[in-house]
């Protein structure tokens, strides 16, 4: 990423008052690689990774039910691992947490899960939504530019989001999944909310502190 590109790509976005930008965009400026549309072989590529969890999801529910605890922020990352064995069991495919531009492998930050199978590559990412609060405006999905990335070449982006519920009340375990999608990202607008922000250590020190 050079942060000249990307620093006159947001003053571009902030001069004309852009609130929202294509997340293909983005990655093509932060990483130098782009988000492929999702047609073709990868489309059948997605096609089989929604099938064989569809197959299994009464088992990935059951896995969730009885072996996560905790709110429902922190369900994602349980899923990301069982995911990844589901994909595994589709021939010829491989999945794996991605490798960063530095050649390390790293867990943390987009997209979660990189997939090769066929000759082909996808990259993905898991999040969880609950019915009530689908049509909710709050921020569910974010990409922070890194000199570590981990999109290290073109291919489509694609997003699993398991719809699940809290069987026990309230906003945490035990939890059931009842239902996934399977999201294409190449046309994903994301907002672009620019800020100056400071934290508490920042705000209090002692030398600024009125006597």
């Amino acid at each position: 990423m050079k942060t000249s590109d990307l620093t006159s790509f947001i003053k571009n976005a902030m001069a004309i008052g852009s609130r929202t930008v294509y997340f293909r965009d983005v990655i093509k400026i932060a990483t130098g690689h782009e988000i492929l549309e999702l047609e073709g072989e990868y489309l059948q590529m997605a096609q089989k990774i929604k099938a064989t969890l569809r197959n299994n999801l009464g088992q990935i529910s059951e896995d969730v039910k009885k072996n996560y605890t905790g709110r429902a922020n922190e369900l994602g990352n349980f899923l990301e691992p069982l995911v990844r064995d589901y994909i595994n069991r589709v021939s010829d495919f491989h999945a794996a947490t991605p490798f960063t531009s530095g050649g390390r492998r790293q867990a943390a930050g987009y997209p979660d899960i990189t997939v090769k199978g066929e000759g082909k590559t996808l990259y993905v990412d898991c999040k969880i939504f609950q019915r009530k609060t689908k049509e909710s405006s709050l921020r569910a999905f974010y990409f922070k530019p890194s000199e570590r990335n981990k999109i290290t070449e073109s291919c489509p982006h694609v997003l699993i989001g398991f719809e699940v519920e809290a069987i026990g009340g309230g906003n945490k375990s035990p939890f059931v999944v009842n239902d996934f999608k399977i999201v294409d990202l190449y046309d994903l607008q994301v907002n672009f909310k620019p800020e100056f922000n400071a934290n508490n250590p920042m705000i209090y020190r002692q030398e600024a502190i009125v006597s």
